[in-house]
Order: C-alpha cells, then structure tokens, then sequence
C-alpha cells in the first residue's frame, strides 16, 4: 500500500481523488495535514495555495518523488522544471487518474529497486 499526497483546492475534487485512490489499496494525506515521514507520490493541482513550493520542498528531500499534476491547465509551465511523472486534466475519468497513479508508483518503485 503506498501513501499518496493530495494538494487540491476544491473540496469535492479532493474528496473524489482520495476515493479514487483509496479504491486502488493505497492511503491518502492532505496538503495541510501534519504529513508522515514518507509519502509515495504526489498529486497536485497548481493552484492549490502552496502546491508547488511543497512540490519543490518534497522533492529537494527525495528527487525520485513522483508527481502527477491534475489541473485544468494543460502542462503549466511552472511546473516544468519538476519533470512530473503525468498530467491528468480535468475533467478526468477514473480510469485515466488510476493509470496515472498506477504509472507515478510504478515508475517509484523501479527507481527505488535500482538504487
């Protein structure tokens, strides 16, 4: 089971990501939550208020820290300079956010297993 990080403004969009991915066997914190030692991947929309600078925080503590951005803007260029694993637009399906996820803690694993 892996941890996944959501920086969401929208309530009801938060609330949808959390289910989503508590579908998929994993747990969920909040942008804002006392967070755990360790998170497995990130998912953020840019607008939520402090996103990118947590985004840049987590990953000068672990460079491999997948992020998948979920937002209405297609590849802003803000968040360029962070590679993320994937961009999921919304409006989404739920099949396209579980692939994503899928993909960011796949790919997670493999770059821990190789290190």
């Amino acid at each position: 089971m892996a941890r996944v990080l959501i920086a969401e403004p929208y309530p009801e969009v938060r609330e949808l990501l959390s289910l989503i991915v508590r579908r998929l066997g994993h747990s969920t914190v909040f942008q804002g939550d006392d967070l755990p030692g360790h998170v497995d991947v990130m998912l953020a929309e840019p607008a939520a208020n402090g996103s990118l600078e947590l985004a840049h925080s987590l990953r000068g503590l672990r460079p491999e820290l997948p992020i998948v951005v979920v937002s209405f803007l297609p590849q802003p260029a803000t968040w360029t300079a962070l590679a993320p694993a994937a961009y999921v637009l919304k409006p989404f399906t739920v099949v396209q956010l579980e692939d994503a996820v899928s993909a960011a803690l796949g790919a997670n694993r493999r770059t821990t297993a190789a290190a």
